[in-house]
């Protein structure tokens, strides 16, 4: 099935501790802007470094996932999903929650490197850019190996707060550490997303950037999905065309959906 309008695969929603759209609202403006499908993937943060950690509650976003479901269908395919932070630290809790919920789609992210928060701009300020990526993809290694999803999440996120301190990134100056990332999510079957909340914030680089789509594409990559990481309406399908553009011009042809967290390649249009 060609995508004419393609797929958002990452939004947060009320459930996750850093947005406030309702779950409904989403499904609304998604059918709005002529989405045909959305997975919503709340934060589940349970790293104990996390001042958020604990406050995804399952059970309630269920519901509320069955809710719209009965009250879209027909006009828009939902999936439930959920971004797990340090996936690899938090193991015997995320399968705790894997096994008892049916959620569609995983996204790996990593945030925190040890004790570190990466989301802002003190971790650089106190480091040289080749410390703090370092470190990131160092850790970022151990996730692939021992976390549980189905595809990474925004693989150079950290460029969003390194930005105001040093400028943008440069994905040639690491490009064996981010190759090393990208051997290991094929190795491992899984894959990684094209994130498009990147583009609001660091003059339009989406994460990752276009020259490492292609890389993953050079190595065999074909797990790939898309998402604005959307955490409030007009963030959704953000800049879309133009990623998609990207996308083709790495040499893609399909993204991936996820439904019980089995794959699927839909070309897109």
């Amino acid at each position: 099935m060609p995508v004419g309008s393609p797929l958002d695969y990452h939004l947060h929603t009320s459930f996750s501790v850093d947005s406030q759209m309702p779950m409904a609202t989403a499904c609304e403006t998604a059918i709005a802007i002529g989405l045909p499908e959305i997975c919503f993937t709340d934060h589940v943060d349970l790293v104990p470094d996390d001042p958020d950690a604990g406050y995804f509650d399952p059970a309630p976003y269920f519901a509320e996932l069955a809710r719209c479901c009965e009250r879209f269908a027909g006009r828009l395919t939902i999936r439930g999903g959920a971004e797990f932070g340090e996936s690899h630290r938090i193991r015997a809790q995320q399968d705790e929650l894997t096994a008892t919920y049916p959620f569609d789609y995983i996204i790996g992210s990593l945030h925190w490197v040890g004790p570190h928060s990466v989301m802002a701009p003190e971790y650089f300020e106190s480091r040289t850019r080749q410390e703090a990526y370092g470190a990131y993809f160092a850790e970022m290694l151990d996730l692939i190996r021992d976390g549980d999803f189905d595809v990474l999440g925004h693989l150079d996120v950290p460029k969003r707060y390194e930005y105001p301190v040093h400028g943008r990134f440069d994905s040639d100056e690491f490009a064996e550490e981010i190759r090393a990332v990208l051997a290991a999510c094929i190795a491992r079957g899984v894959g990684i997303e094209l994130n498009t909340g990147s583009m609001r914030r660091t003059e339009g680089d989406p994460s990752p950037s276009p020259e490492v789509l292609g890389w993953y594409r050079e190595l065999g990559g074909e797990i790939l999905t898309l998402g604005s990481d959307g955490h409030r309406p007009s963030h959704m399908a953000y800049d879309f065309e133009r990623a998609l553009a990207m996308i083709r011009g790495a040499g893609f042809t399909h993204l991936t959906t996820f439904e019980r967290r089995q794959p699927k390649f839909v070309a897109v249009g």
